[in-house]
């Protein structure tokens, strides 16, 4: 039983135990335990051996299978699922008390606006010294947040919706341990901050509405047009209408522009788990005869004062134009000669 010999050895796959992939074992000795560094041994059923191989991270068990009895081979397999359940439960707590643990802030909704809003975290398990800590948002490390110590905070005064997003404490090691951080996220409103309020164009041309916001989470976006007084879902029976969305921007384009279908107010409708908002662009669709108005206006002026004119000048009062057999000096009347003989009569008289 001590000599030493080559353990033939099978997984444990036809039993669903297998894990690894042992075929053959040098060195077993059966009955009694043999100190190596992969810490190998061999427990001795009748007929049959039994092999309990430690790993880095889970055991791996075998079985001899050269003539076990039935009875012998159930026995067999009852232990090693023993053994792999007990390892299991034994090497967990270990390998949990060898991983950082954060408490960090509950997630934030900045509601209402203005106030002030504190985030904490608190290594409360290293695995070796701390090298620092510091503060991301949205991937970016925030300027002078950098610091060596197990517990920090990020303040923010009078938060705006801009300020929402998702904030990370990181703790970095001396060691190579890879770093350790949790996640806060500052949750607000969308709130829109640039659309177009008016698009005018020609017939047949391409129109380009958008919108952009700001909030976190991200919105889902949504256009609808104005049908009598209510806003629904674009129709886009006629293929001429695309969408593009993206984290807080969206665009609408509108090809080949129908003047009997397209002008209107349309709607983009920003939306997230805190609330929604929308706003309202107004398109105006014109004539392909719109650029030659301005040069039909000042036709139109021309024609309607030439007429003006000549309307004028053929409807002047005949006694209005001078005649060239009147003498051009005043005319004396007959009124002035009686009122001359009046007074040579009354000097007579006296």
């Amino acid at each position: 039983a001590g000599a030493s010999r080559l353990c033939n050895l099978h997984l444990l796959s036809r039993f669903g135990v297998g894990v690894g992939s042992l075929a053959r074992i040098h060195g077993c000795y059966c009955g009694r335990r043999r100190s190596e560094p992969t810490g190998r041994w061999c427990l001795r059923y009748p007929s049959c051996f039994l092999l309990l191989a430690c790993g880095s991270s889970a055991p791996v068990f075998a079985v001899r299978q050269a003539s076990c009895p039935a009875r012998t081979e159930r026995m067999a397999v009852a232990v090693v699922a023993f053994l792999l359940v007990t390892s299991s439960l034994l090497l967990a707590p270990a390998t949990a008390q060898n991983e950082p643990r954060i408490n960090a802030s509950d997630d934030v909704i900045l509601h209402p606006l203005g106030s002030t809003i504190i985030l904490q975290c608190n290594l409360t398990t290293n695995p070796s010294p701390l090298n620092s800590s510091y503060w991301e948002k949205n991937g970016e490390e925030i300027s002078g947040s950098r610091k060596n110590a197990t517990s920090t905070e990020h303040k923010i005064l009078k938060a705006k919706t801009d300020d929402s997003g998702e904030y990370t404490c990181v703790f970095t090691f001396l060691t190579s341990h890879p770093s350790a951080n949790a996640t806060i996220e500052v949750k607000a409103s969308p709130e829109i901050i640039g659309h177009k309020r008016s698009e005018n164009k020609n017939e047949g041309q391409n129109a380009v509405l958008y919108c952009k916001s700001i909030g976190y989470p991200h919105p889902e976006w949504n256009w609808r047009k104005e049908v009598n007084g209510i806003f629904e879902d674009i129709n886009n029976s006629s293929g001429r209408f695309f969408i593009s969305n993206k984290e807080s921007f969206t665009e609408l384009s509108i090809v080949n522009l129908q003047i009997s279908e397209d002008p209107g107010n349309y709607q983009c409708n920003a939306s997230n788990s805190v609330n929604s908002t929308a706003s309202v662009t107004i398109l105006r669709v014109r004539s392909h005869l719109a650029p030659l108005w301005p040069f039909l206006g000042i036709v139109a002026e021309i024609i309607i004062l030439v007429v003006i004119i000549v309307v004028y000048e053929k409807r002047k009062r005949p006694d209005e134009v001078p005649d060239d057999d009147e003498p051009a000096g005043p005319m004396k009347t007959n009124s002035t000669n009686n009122h001359k003989d009046k007074n040579l009569r009354q000097r007579n008289t006296n």
